[in-house]
């Protein structure tokens, strides 16, 4: 029995480990729509040389494959870009076989990471797509695996295109603005930037949204109740309200990131004034394709405020107040505006009565 204990214990802690490196997101949970088109030149992987930085080289429209990740293994390459090249990089996978890939980009064997991504391509594979390069130089490719147990075989590509100007709106712009109505809003963000992050843990998007990102204005009354869905496909979606866009941080007012392609906000709005709305995603300078939101304000809600019972303070509007209702001239029950209830057979009492 005492085997059996042992056995099962380990068999937990297993578990436990395998939970704590598990990777966000179970594996095809997204189709698979990237096509890297014909390869200039395909090469397989040269385990002599890719160990270490700056790795093997390679030039836009390249293909390595085959190539693999062994156990903690690092696969590094290499090329050269000028300025402004919108780079593509995917791990894809060669058969049926799934990999946990990790891309990261330096410019520097020695520097930090420019620009990583988890999970954007199919199951546990790997893309950065359309990211505009920072200047002309050398720029450094290493594929690993999201932990350093993840091993298995993969296809790395690069391809190269030319940029086109962001949206309008790519940063907060007072003329593009949603009115108050039901509507339907598309996009695209491949020429769109990383703009706008309410941080880890804020705004109750729970995560970083260091991703490409669009603005709209709303003006908005108290009471307004909004009701959106935002869609990404195959990308990581974010969304939250703002009322300040030089202070994401500071002035976020609610937010969704809890699930993948598809997130919902429902808020009722508590004062009066010009919000922001940002369409977002989770991945650094991930979210280049195309989006829907699907939007309900409704700006002819019944007004909440202050109600009165007993000299307790709640918000709620005048329908469900049940007691007295001091109007929306009251958002707030701090500090709490209802008056101090009087004894029945004190004079106070009776002259609220019967005044």
């Amino acid at each position: 029995m005492r085997f059996v204990t042992v056995l099962s214990v380990l068999i937990l802690v297993g578990v436990c480990a395998g939970a704590a490196l598990a990777d966000k997101y179970e594996p095809n949970e997204k189709p698979w729509t990237y096509d890297p088109g014909a390869p200039r030149a395909i090469y397989p992987e040269d385990e002599g040389v890719n160990n270490a930085c700056p790795g093997q080289p390679m030039a836009c429209g390249d293909q390595i494959d085959p190539a693999a990740l062994t156990q903690g293994d690092l696969d590094w390459t290499y090329l050269d870009l000028q300025a402004g090249t919108l780079l593509t990089i995917s791990t894809a996978p060669p058969s049926d076989l799934g990999t946990d890939t990790y891309l990261e980009v330096y410019d520097s064997c020695t520097g930090s990471i420019l620009i990583s991504d988890d999970d954007s391509g199919p199951g546990f594979y790997s893309l950065i797509s359309n990211w505009p390069v920072p200047h002309a130089g050398t720029y450094y490719i290493k594929v690993r695996g999201y932990s350093t147990s993840s091993t298995g075989p993969y296809v790395l590509s690069v391809t190269c295109g030319v940029p086109n100007p962001p949206d309008p709106n790519d940063t907060c712009n007072p003329d593009i603005a949603i009115q108050c109505g039901t509507g339907v809003l598309n996009g695209d963000m491949t020429w769109d930037n990383n703009n706008y992050d309410p941080l880890s843990g804020g705004c109750a998007t729970q995560y970083p949204e260091a991703g490409k990102d669009v603005a709209y204005r709303m003006d908005l009354p108290v009471g307004a109740v909004i009701d959106m869905t935002y869609y990404t496909p195959n990308w990581d979606a974010a969304f939250y309200i703002v009322t300040d866009c030089a202070n994401v941080p500071g002035t976020c007012v609610v937010g969704a990131d809890a699930g993948y392609d598809t997130e919902t906000i429902h808020y009722v709005v508590p004062n009066a004034g010009t919000y922001w709305l940002i369409l977002d995603h989770y991945g650094t300078n991930t979210g280049g394709g195309p989006w829907t939101l699907n939007y309900t304000i409704n700006c002819q809600a019944e007004p909440t405020g202050a109600c009165c019972i007993d000299g307790r303070c709640s918000i709620t509007t005048e329908a469900d107040c049940g007691g007295q209702w001091l109007g929306p001239n009251y958002p707030t029950c701090d500090p709490n505006p209802c008056p101090t209830p009087t004894k029945e057979s004190s004079w106070g009492q009776i002259k609220v009565t019967y005044r």
